[in-house]
């Protein structure tokens, strides 16, 4: 072959073209032929991260920099590497090596603030970016990640500010504009919100389905065949499955495609004739929507948001044997999903649901899923807590549960939609920097007639929450039938 820094230069080309098949396989030549070839192992690292698998790009990567500790590049990717394993201490630690290396190295200065706002630590992310912002004044990409930190720390108007700056700069910039739906969304603007939110699209992330048949505008369907496709989360599904009505009554028949977990559900959303499963073969259709581009095709408001629950049904012959004492039935979820972008913020440990332990007159169900569920099996002292046999996992099991409860108690997680969507009463445990659908300074939600928001008042201030659910929570029993 020829000389690996000509190979390495034409695997370069493709690899910024999007041509990454052959990227890679030009780096495994230079690899074979030189194990441990530096830029090799860096390059084909990154391309690794690029296509989702973080686990292999760190390997690769730091085995390049055993071969050239000097390189700030390698270390400035190995730490971009470490925040998507969520390792974020570690990343901080590459970013520095990089910037003591390069110490006005720019893409290390708004990565290490990027880390450093999602460990919390605002104020030593805003001095990285002015830092980044003083070398590249014209650069659009400081503006943006500024701009989210502020959203984040609930300054939305200076965060709106830094991405109208942004977008000056780079008018096309997804990230900016997929920021301001994020903060246009928080301040209840959905008109507008939704509309920027498309941008969603255009970012790495983004999987716009390939389908021959047109998207809908929102014109009459005068019964044409119309497949609402679910496109992220179990949560984000069930939110927006509310639509589904709305589309039967403008003439179109309905077919959801959903999670394999959701679609008996799925099916009892008034208005669906079909429901299927995610990688099932389709039937066929006219038209698709995006089931979150539906909010925008017909022109949500807060005024207008499809806010009638109950939407979706239990199974009506499903029979779970919940405790018959006389007492406040209370189902918990303390953790989402751990892949979850946000998980650190949202989620807890059981532990930190200890004070509801002593509150009398309740009873407590575990209704977690996934690997903190086993944190059920030993609950801090005072919390009894009673844990459902099989199949409670099962969606429309779990539904069943729900819709036989006094209250759920969740964080933000499918849990909260579940429970909404069933029209049952429902706390939802909020961080300080919440999800766009629950947007500021309110306690109630339109999406969900029967929600209660609790949030922290500071970054990480959950025992604040915690207290203040525990006291709402006593008077509850309090209001309870048999005790009157």
């Amino acid at each position: 072959m020829e000389s690996p820094v000509r190979a390495l230069e034409l695997a370069l080309e493709h690899h910024q073209e999007g041509r990454w098949a052959e990227a890679e396989r030009i780096y495994g030549e230079v690899l074979a032929s030189h194990p441990e070839h530096p830029d090799a192992l860096h390059l084909l690292g990154v391309l690794r991260a690029q296509t989702g698998n973080a686990q292999a790009a760190a390997v690769l990567i730091a085995r390049a920099i055993e071969q050239n500790p000097q390189a700030p590049a390698y270390h400035n990717n190995l730490g971009n590497v470490m925040q998507d394993l969520g390792r974020l201490e570690e990343s901080l630690l590459c970013y520095e090596e990089a910037l003591r290396l390069a110490p006005d190295y720019f893409e290390a200065l708004v990565n290490r603030g990027n880390a450093l706002n999602k460990l919390d630590r605002f104020a030593e992310a805003l001095s990285c970016y002015l830092e980044a912002q003083r070398l590249r004044p014209e650069d659009a990409s400081v503006y943006v990640n500024l701009g989210r930190a502020l959203v984040e720390e609930g300054l939305l108007e200076e965060g709106l500010a830094c991405i109208a700056e942004a977008l000056r700069l780079e008018p096309e910039n997804a990230q900016g504009h997929a920021v301001r739906a994020l903060a246009l969304l928080l301040r209840g603007d959905l008109r507008r919100g939704f509309a920027e939110y498309e941008w969603r699209w255009r970012l790495e992330s983004g999987r716009r389905r390939a389908f021959s048949q047109p998207l809908w505008d929102g014109a009459p369907l005068e019964g044409r065949r119309i497949l609402l496709h679910a496109e992220q989360g179990l949560g984000d599904t069930i939110q927006f499955l509310r639509y589904a009505p709305l589309v039967a009554a403008r003439g179109g028949r309905v077919i959801v495609e959903c999670q394999r977990g959701l679609v008996e559900l799925a099916a009892t959303v008034e208005g669906v004739e079909q429901a299927v499963a995610a990688c099932d073969p389709l039937p066929e259709f006219d038209l698709h929507a995006p089931l979150l581009s539906l909010a925008r095709i017909v022109d949500t408001t807060l005024e207008t948001i499809p806010a009638r629950t109950p939407y979706l049904r239990g199974p009506a012959s499903a029979e779970p044997p919940l405790p018959e004492e006389a007492a406040l039935r209370v189902g918990l979820a303390w953790a989402g999903n751990p892949a979850h972008a946000n998980d650190r913020r949202r989620s807890l440990d059981l532990a930190a649901l200890g004070p509801l332990g002593g509150v009398e007159g309740v009873v407590l169900l575990s209704l977690q899923k996934g690997p903190r569920a086993e944190q059920a099996e030993k609950p801090p002292g005072g919390l009894r807590l009673v844990r459902l046999p099989d199949p409670w996992n099962d969606l429309p099991w779990l539904a069943a549960v729900i819709e036989r409860l006094d209250l759920v108690i969740t964080v933000d997680t499918m849990h909260a939609h579940l429970a909404g969507a069933l029209g049952r009463p429902v706390w939802v445990l909020l961080p300080f920097a919440p999800d766009w659908r629950w947007m500021l300074g309110r306690d109630d939600s339109p999406w969900y007639p029967t929600m209660r928001l609790f949030r922290q008042p500071a970054r990480g201030a959950w025992s604040a929450v915690i207290e203040r659910v525990a006291n709402e929570l006593r008077a509850r029993v309090r209001e309870a039938p048999w005790r009157r």
